[in-house]
């Protein structure tokens, strides 16, 4: 986008994602209601947004919590 070569991205969280399964498979599995559907949103980064910390930590998360 700095570049000029994409105007926009459309993003999901791969974290909220996951969090989001594994919730929903725990629930089901004890027998609670789920939805059918589970909708994990979605951001719209543009020039505008790319550099606020939430929209940066989406483009390029800091695993090193995650791999140590």
């Amino acid at each position: 986008m700095r570049n000029k070569h994409i105007n926009a991205l459309v993003l999901q969280n791969p974290f909220r994602m996951g969090y989001d399964g594994v919730t929903t498979l725990v629930k089901h599995l004890r027998g609670e209601k789920v939805n059918r559907k589970v909708d994990t949103g979605v951001t719209l980064v543009t020039p505008t947004n790319m550099d606020q910390p939430d929209i940066k930590q989406l483009i390029s998360p800091d695993l090193s919590q995650w791999l140590q």
